[in-house]
């Protein structure tokens, strides 16, 4: 389905387009070659907005790993559509202002036009160039930061946590876990890609894996090849798996029931117990919910369940719901969603802390301890400074 919001996000990118379009041509006449630019623009413009259009029109043609449109497409259209073309028509709109204001104070003026020399018929001026240059750019530096984004997909790293629990249990000391997270099957992510994925969550051995949600992007058409990829996570000793925003976008209940039907240990407000070395560790799962009272209300909720013979993890697909966690005394959470901060300048600024409170590796609330793993699949194809990932975590006992 598509979301009225989605449609009207949509439908203003369209009318972006057009605007820059029609501010464009005119100005595109002047340098050598005009006409190619010309036409190598319009050409451009008409792609974004058959990208639009049959997003509109036709939305499955372009939401799922099985649409047939190649990747590199749509990581161009979303780096012209969100990030070059706003940026473009901000400094459209920021250049007519000051325009504006400095003929209004050049009109008040005494008027001498001694000295200056008439232009040349038919001739471009340095300002006709540079204004042509300037429209012409945008679209190499998006087509070129498109294709070097299709590389950068397939980068992934291991980030390797060891992390002290004052509440571990001696018998648990050393316990290994694997974090998956935020696998976006779909658009950016292909089913081709996984093969490689689960080799290097399977070459850790780790006693437990978990995975802390988003394993589709958007389509459920995209779930069958993300359940056989769950199936193929091997653990020594169990595995459990929490929903995440992105996996209820088509439909929730469907989402649920198939992972329920195909045997997949999701956890939704449910705990799973596993008997290791002795000991007992029990996973807690929350379900997805909209907002932080959402997120808190649900670790609230699981608080009845936790046995107090076993060591709990709580898996929670947003951080936020650490407060609560924290609050509660769960010694270890585990969450995604963030992707890092998706574009960051460095860790502490960029688009990650208009978002989020905790945002990338460990953070700690008294005893009790949060890991945020950056994921690996994207549902915006560009990442600065927040690089894919998969955890290892070892526990070690205080």
């Amino acid at each position: 389905m598509v979301f009225p919001e989605l449609i009207c996000i949509l439908i203003t990118m369209l009318c972006a387009d057009a605007a820059l379009w029609i501010i464009a041509m005119p100005r595109l006449r002047p340098p050598p070659a005009g006409t190619l630019w010309r036409a190598l623009f319009g050409g451009f413009i008409i792609a974004q907005m058959l990208y639009l259009l049959t997003a509109l029109i036709i939305p499955k043609a372009v939401r799922g790993a099985a649409s047939g449109v190649p990747v590199w497409v749509h990581t161009q259209s979303y780096i012209w559509h969100m990030i070059v073309l706003p940026a473009v028509m901000f400094l459209i709109a920021a250049g007519w202002l000051f325009s504006k204001i400095r003929r209004r104070r050049t009109a008040l003026l005494p008027s001498n036009n001694i000295g200056h020399a008439r232009p040349v018929e038919n001739a471009p001026t340095r300002r006709q160039v540079l204004a042509a240059a300037a429209l012409a750019a945008p679209p190499i530096i998006s087509t070129v930061v498109g294709v070097r984004t299709v590389s950068q997909l397939r980068e992934m790293r291991v980030r390797r946590f060891d992390l002290r629990i004052p509440s571990l249990p001696p018998q648990l000391d050393g316990m290994t876990v694997t974090q998956v997270s935020d696998l976006h099957l779909g658009r950016f992510m292909r089913p081709d890609r996984l093969p490689d994925i689960i080799e290097q969550a399977n070459a850790m051995q780790s006693d437990f894996v978990v995975f802390t949600g988003d394993l589709i992007d958007l389509t459920l058409d995209d779930l069958p090849p993300g359940l056989d990829f769950l199936h193929k996570l091997k653990a020594r000793a169990g595995m459990a798996i929490c929903e995440g925003n992105h996996d209820l976008i088509d439909n929730r209940g469907e989402f649920e029931r198939q992972l329920a039907s195909d045997d997949l240990p999701l956890l939704l407000g449910s705990t799973r117990t596993f008997s290791f070395r002795g000991r007992r560790v029990q996973f807690l799962g929350t379900p997805w919910n909209t907002s932080d009272n959402g997120h808190a209300a649900a670790v609230v909720a699981l608080k009845p369940a936790l046995d107090p013979d076993a060591f709990p993890i709580l898996l929670a697909h947003h951080p936020h719901a650490f407060d609560a966690a924290a609050g509660a005394q769960f010694p270890l959470t585990l969450s995604g969603h963030t992707h890092g901060g998706q574009i960051m300048l460095n860790e502490r600024l960029g688009a990650g802390p208009v978002r989020f409170r905790y945002i990338s590796g460990l953070y700690k609330k008294g005893n009790s301890s949060l890991l945020v793993c950056n994921g690996i699949g994207n549902w915006f194809p560009l990442r600065i400074n927040a690089p894919a990932e998969m955890l290892h975590i070892q526990l070690r006992s205080a």
